[in-house]
């Protein structure tokens, strides 16, 4: 009888574990982790797994199952967009368990105890590392990864130094901005134009801290969805409701990891459709 209850319980837990999604030739798979008050983000494509960012320490072991879970077995890129610990406290254990062929840096000082982690442990996977700017790509089958800033090495670390990505699809695009600042923002909409940032997807910036998404960053990509990466009940007030009201303005659909949990697209490279239902 016991023999008969544990075969159930292990019954039980396996059909409460989420899906282990299988790619097929024409799948291309946007995750937004949940990672608590931080960011991670795996790109999934039918040449290999991307992954943007990896959360805090606290929150590694739980990305590392969800890795696993969902059958990643090593890295073709991966992208620390600068050296807060909510993007990078996760990454040494992460390279660990899943070696990445390239990492990319943004090329500002990383000066602390998770940033040293990081170093060691993309060394001990022979990872090719690399600091980056505007103008860096990396193509993945059908994805586009392009840098669209920083646009010079930056001498200082912080927030506004944060890499900045345009992920390209055939006609799918997400824009990506770590916790990239107005001035930032405002500096793209010079150099690029509506043209270059119209996009599909944005990744709301700095968690939906005021000090980013500004109205006129906002207006120029026109973003149909709009992911925010936060923790419930986060004590910095992220989301601000002045960033979600701005978000509301130009039409974008939010989503945020604080509600909804993970949060899932997919892209045949002419439409991006969400899979997640808040």
């Amino acid at each position: 009888m016991k023999r008969f209850l544990c075969v159930l319980l292990l019954l039980a837990l396996c059909f409460t574990l989420p899906a282990c999604n299988s790619k097929t030739d024409n799948d291309y798979l946007f995750y937004f982790l949940d990672v608590g008050q931080g960011d991670s983000i795996l790109l999934r494509t039918p040449k290999g797994d991307i992954l943007i960012d990896a959360g805090t320490e606290d929150s590694e072991s739980l990305l590392c199952l969800r890795l696993e879970q969902l059958g990643v077995r090593s890295l073709r890129l991966a992208v620390f967009t600068h050296a807060d610990e909510d993007h990078i406290g996760g990454a040494d254990g992460v390279l660990s368990r899943f070696p990445a062929d390239a990492v990319w840096l943004s090329g500002a000082p990383m000066e602390n105890e998770a940033a040293e982690r990081l170093l060691r442990a993309a060394e001990a996977c022979n990872s090719e590392i690399r600091p980056v700017s505007a103008g860096e790509v990396f193509q993945c089958g059908a994805l586009v990864i392009s840098v669209l800033a920083p646009f010079a090495t930056p001498s200082e670390g912080g927030n506004e130094n944060s890499l900045i990505l345009r992920i390209q699809h055939e006609n799918v695009t997400a824009i990506l901005t770590g916790d990239a600042d107005v001035e930032a923002e405002a500096e793209m909409v010079v150099r690029y134009g509506a043209a270059q940032l119209a996009c599909d997807l944005y990744k709301v910036g700095h968690h939906g801290s005021n000090t980013s998404s500004s109205l006129t960053f906002l207006q120029a990509m026109e973003p149909a969805y709009a992911v925010i990466s936060c923790g419930a009940g986060n004590s910095y007030g992220h989301p601000t409701g002045e960033v979600l009201a701005r978000l509301d303005r130009v039409g974008a659909r939010v989503l945020r990891t604080d509600l909804c949990g993970e949060i899932l697209f997919e892209s045949n490279g002419q439409e991006l459709v969400c899979l997640s239902h808040p």
